[in-house]
């Protein structure tokens, strides 16, 4: 079973909260005594910010889905506690957005107590992505603009998902750079050899006239070596360095237009 599959039940929750929580807070614009449920409003917003990021993160199988699902369910739960409060009114935005935010809660709450007991190695489990940084990143910049109370949490879980992006981006950056250093070798040896050869196909020339048997004879012989580097050099290399980077370059030519150069 894929991750993301494993977590679908609390990735439509998370979608249906957001959905919830932005119909409310819309519908509470809209109310006459819009004043009073200002509260309301912003932790409908900031809870659609985080259902919809943990979703997200979800799908991507992060390593950090436990502690976004913790922190979903902790907003989730502050917002249908604040629109419990209004929920008497005669509009039943607020006891629908109540009611789904305790189910996302609900849901968010068992995935990271199930993974709390599975005492999972985070650095044997999925690699960070540059996706899950840009989606925990955009999600930090609208709470901080909100001037959401769960700003720093949110901000805490980026700077621990950025900074293991990073090391993984490292890892990969120096294994790379050891793999092109590799085939600068092979090919060297192989460029030297091929030179090798050519000076001995040019004293075979000027030694012996060129209609002799001889001379034919050793000129074929050189050209099968050279067909034999050439062919051991393709199949040392298998790929070129640039080949092996070029899915990273894919990805990161959306956030670094340095990347942008390469096809």
């Amino acid at each position: 079973m894929m991750l993301n599959e494993q977590y679908q039940k609390s990735i439509e929750a998370c979608m249906d909260c957001a959905s919830a929580c932005n119909h409310c807070a819309a519908s509470c614009l809209e109310e006459k005594e819009v004043q009073s449920l200002t509260k309301c409003i912003r932790l409908d917003l900031e809870c659609a910010v985080i259902c919809q990021v943990t979703a997200e993160l979800m799908s991507q199988g992060s390593r950090y889905t436990g502690e976004i699902c913790e922190l979903c369910a902790t907003i989730c739960n502050a917002c249908a506690e604040e629109c419990e409060k209004h929920a008497d009114r005669d509009t039943t935005h607020c006891k629908e957005c109540a009611e789904t935010c305790k189910a996302c809660a609900k849901e968010a709450t068992e995935v990271y107590q199930n993974l709390k007991e599975q005492h999972q190695d985070k650095k044997a489990m999925i690699s960070v992505r540059q996706e899950e940084g840009a989606a925990i990143s955009r999600a930090a910049a609208t709470l901080m603009s909100l001037e959401s109370a769960y700003s720093q949490q949110v901000c805490q879980l980026n700077v621990a998902i950025c900074n293991a992006a990073a090391e993984e981006l490292e890892k990969y950056l120096n294994r790379e750079i050891k793999h092109a250093r590799e085939y600068a070798l092979i090919s060297n040896e192989a460029h030297q050899h091929l030179k090798t050869q050519d000076q001995e196909m040019k004293k075979a020339d000027a030694a012996v006239p060129k209609n002799n048997e001889q001379s034919v004879q050793q000129k074929e012989n050189i050209e099968k070596k050279k067909k034999h580097s050439s062919a051991l050099l393709a199949a040392s290399l298998w790929r070129s360095p640039v080949s092996h980077i070029r899915p990273h370059i894919r990805e990161e030519r959306i956030y670094n237009p340095f990347w942008s150069r390469f096809p």
